[in-house]
């Protein structure tokens, strides 16, 4: 017995090890006009998904990395374990590509509504920024991107934030593209910029929108129950040790 529940300790901390990645992790899987899951936040409802068709290149790229990205306002805190995004996956030959988060400050201090609204990042919230499994499947997709435990940050509500996606010059506009509708998310809005170096601006003060503010389709997901996670592991380990003695 006391062998079976060394065994059982092993294999219980081999297993929540495994649950410690090294870098962002990406899937594709699911619908086109609704979200998997149930999101935490979302930019576009379900609703107003299947209106996200413009899929929405970089500017010309003049620095490393090209940016898009959208700002959000989460209305309650929680820990942000994954997010997904409508993603036209083209030309992918650079494998450099980054996710990025940045606090913004409190609601309001970027505009979610003007086309003349601005921001520049600070530091990102993302300790590790690169990803892994990001290939050219063609066409749109609903991507899901899932955090390493490291940067499972706690968002806070009423703060905003932009979560960016960096494209390397050698990808440029046709190495994806992020899809967005014209529905108004309340708390937040499209922005990009050919350098990430430079402060962002919004799609139509880059001259890719109208005056009118785009919403990329985006959805956040709280990290999933640690404890419960855990238990469901272990209860499955100690029901096949029992099996195994019973033989």
């Amino acid at each position: 017995m006391k062998n079976h529940i060394k065994t059982l300790a092993i294999l219980s901390a081999l297993a929540l090890a495994t649950s410690v990645q090294a870098q962002i992790s990406y899937g594709t899987g699911g619908s086109l006009t609704v979200w998997n899951g149930s999101p935490n936040y979302v930019s576009l409802a379900n609703a107003s998904l299947g209106g996200a068709t413009t899929g929405q290149g970089d500017v010309a790229i003049t620095g490393t990395y090209g940016v898009l990205a959208e700002t959000f306002t989460p209305s309650s805190s929680f820990t942000l374990g994954s997010f997904a995004v409508l993603m036209g996956m083209n030309n992918i030959t650079d494998s450099s590509y980054q996710i990025n988060l940045y606090d913004l400050g409190p609601a309001g201090t970027v505009s979610v509504s003007s086309s003349a609204a601005t921001y520049t990042p600070g530091t990102s919230l993302f300790s590790v920024n690169n990803i892994s499994g990001m290939t050219s499947s063609g066409g749109e997709v609903q991507a899901t991107f899932t955090l390493p435990v490291a940067d499972q940050v706690t968002l806070i509500a009423n703060e905003e934030y932009a979560l960016e996606i960096w494209i390397p010059t050698a990808d440029g506009q046709n190495g994806i593209t992020w899809f967005r509708g014209s529905t108004a998310d309340p708390g937040g809005q499209m922005f990009s910029d050919g350098d990430s170096a430079n402060a962002r601006a919004t799609l139509a003060a880059n001259g890719q929108a109208g005056g009118a503010p785009r919403t990329g389709a985006l959805a956040l997901y709280v990290v999933p129950e640690p404890a419960s996670m855990t238990l469901l592991g272990l209860g499955a380990l100690v029901g096949m040790l029992v099996i195994r003695r019973r033989k």
